[in-house]
């Protein structure tokens, strides 16, 4: 779905929806309630171990119509659709914590300081950029924000394929490939690939 140049934010937020395990094992459970603040509709609002809030919010992916960087005076740094949705994040996470006393109140949220993902776009959007300097620049721009982290589709991708064992995604230093061939998935991880197959056929 990532990879289809046809995709809507609404077939990937479909293809997503009670997958919380491919955004890391921290969290446990989605919101019932995408409407936390009146007006503002969170795409996947996801729950962690303590009870507080990380929203999700889902950008196109292939079929995103403009860049994902720029050069902007010798370097690469995101393009104007990346700052729009870290935006959007920022106002969303304002309302929150304006709300905070009611969301936890009516539905025992802690939504103080809550967190925000951007996921948008694909490096195969920009074939003449290399996925190294795209990924290179969100991961400057991330480690200057505190609350709201970008991340590419694929990127997303390649890090729930590292946390089952997947070589391909795996960095280099990562293991040897004998070592690599010696790792047998979990049998939870095993069911969990089974399901995505049986997703995509």
């Amino acid at each position: 779905m990532a990879e289809d140049r046809t995709a809507t934010e609404h077939d990937l937020q479909a293809a997503l929806e009670g997958q919380r395990w491919i955004f890391g094992g921290r969290f446990v459970g989605e919101a019932a309630r995408r409407r936390l603040v009146p007006g503002d509709e969170i795409d996947i609002p996801l729950i962690r171990g303590d009870g507080s809030l990380h929203i999700v919010e889902l950008k196109r992916a292939m079929s995103l119509r403009k860049p994902l960087v720029k050069q902007h005076r010798g370097a690469w740094v995101p393009a104007a659709d990346v700052h729009d949705a870290v935006g959007q994040e920022i106002n969303y996470l304002v309302g929150l914590d304006e709300n905070r006393q009611k969301i936890r109140r009516e539905l025992g949220i802690e939504t103080r300081r809550a967190s925000a993902v951007v996921l948008i776009g694909h490096p195969a959007v920009q074939p003449d950029v290399p996925e190294q300097d795209i990924n290179e620049a969100l991961r400057t721009f991330n480690s200057h924000m505190s609350r709201v982290e970008v991340l590419t589709y694929k990127e997303l991708i390649d890090n729930a394929e590292r946390s089952l064992g997947s070589q391909e995604a795996g960095s280099p230093a990562a293991s040897s490939p004998a070592e690599g061939r010696s790792r047998k998935p979990s049998t939870d991880q095993r069911l969990l690939l089974m399901r995505l197959d049986r997703r995509g056929t």
